[in-house]
């Protein structure tokens, strides 16, 4: 026996009678592929480059939406506090303890989830819903941070069950229960959009970790009728309009706007659609005026640095050892992929209209902080993985 394994060690085959780690998608990904510290560095460069790209897109598109209607002045001061903000929790959370972090993961949900249902007493409505939170004189989006903090949590927990992740009541249960605590507080205010996304980003980190497929279907079926009766008349009328004959008016300025930039666009400040033609240019429709202004091949950049920032996370994931590192960088960039994805399909008519930021690109502060908040704990991962 003693000979036999010692074969089965050299091929490295397990025995029978020996536990098999939960082969999710990751798992088994990564297997084929490890990669050295320096290399990650490397590929934080690369990830940071993208950042920085982005966010100059960003304060140019800031200049030439609100420069034309308050100044040029104006503008760059207004975005330059969102970056340097911005900067203080990239810096902070690549240097936070993970370690702290992960300890207090519990404790960091619960302040999202108050911060979220304290929306629904200390309101700060807008268009129907009240999402918003006023400290002093500004306001900010308290489920940017609870989604962070549901990153760290669903992390911790999958570092924590192991390889009984697969089953239902170890696993599945445990795994999503704070998306779902978190998306039934967003359906309060009411926000469908962002309690989809946030299952979305739970479902994903579940799926990637071994989770199986199977528990998905079986939950599905009592939360569909339950999603039916949440949606509001706003909501359908958005359903309606995208599934129509016609897309919803704004939808046909965003495209309108795009298709006038041609190849070259119209120029830097040059672009006449911003000055109302085109709702929220400086937020929510921000790639439209991109597509007017930069024309194809600025539209082809943004979508390139956006591909990077998936590419460089994705590849760090397979080069991870320690699971709570390696779920924290797959949520972060997973979010920030997402995020910008389905903001691009509502620009381009492809997808319910939904208000979300362009990620680090839209002037929205509450969004640019939380993003590069989480391209910070993406390094912190990364460099700290490399110790272990």
């Amino acid at each position: 026996k003693k000979k036999r394994d010692t074969c089965l060690a050299v091929f490295g085959v397990a025995r029978v009678d020996e536990p098999r780690p939960v082969q999710g998608a990751v798992t088994m990904a990564r297997a084929k592929r490890r990669a050295q510290p320096a290399e990650r560095i490397y590929e934080l460069d690369w990830l940071m480059l993208a950042v920085v790209c982005l966010c100059c897109v960003g304060l140019t598109m800031a200049v030439s939406v609100q420069g034309a209607k308050h100044g040029a002045e104006f503008a760059v001061r207004e975005q330059g506090a969102k970056l340097i903000a911005g900067l203080v929790a990239l810096v902070t959370m690549s240097l936070f303890p993970l370690g702290l972090l992960r300890r207090y993961a519990k404790h960091l949900f619960a302040v999202g989830i108050v911060l979220v249902l304290a929306t629904l007493f200390f309101v700060d409505e807008r268009k129907g819903a009240t999402r918003w939170l006023r400290f002093g004189g500004t306001s900010f989006q308290p489920v940017e941070f609870a989604r962070i903090a549901l990153i760290v949590l669903t992390a911790t927990v999958i570092a924590k069950v192991g390889a009984r992740r697969a089953e239902f009541r170890a696993g599945f249960i445990p795994v999503l229960t704070p998306a779902v605590i978190l998306a039934a507080a967003l359906a309060l205010q009411p926000d469908l959009g962002n309690a989809l996304l946030t299952m979305t980003l739970a479902c994903a980190m579940a799926v990637s970790c071994g989770v199986a497929l199977r528990w998905f279907f079986l939950a599905a079926l009592p939360l569909i009728p339950a999603l039916v009766v949440a949606v509001r008349g706003y909501q359908l009328d958005r359903i309606h309009g995208f599934l129509g004959d016609e897309p919803p008016l704004q939808v046909q300025r965003s495209l309108t706007a795009i298709g006038s930039g041609g190849f070259a666009g119209t120029g830097v400040g040059n672009g006449w659609m911003k000055m109302g033609f085109v709702p929220e240019a400086q937020n929510d429709f921000v790639f439209a005026i991109i597509g007017e202004e930069l024309g194809l091949v600025g539209a082809i950049f943004v979508l390139g640095l956006f591909a990077l920032i998936g590419y460089v996370g994705f590849r760090l994931v397979l080069t991870l050892r320690d699971p709570f590192h390696r779920y924290v960088v797959f949520g972060c960039t997973f979010a920030i992929c997402m995020q910008a994805l389905v903001n691009l399909l509502v620009t381009t008519g492809m997808a319910p209209a939904k208000g979300i930021d362009l990620p680090l690109v839209s002037s929205g502060g509450t969004n640019l902080v939380a993003t590069l908040a989480m391209v910070g704990l993406i390094g912190n991962a990364a460099r700290a993985d490399s110790a272990v």
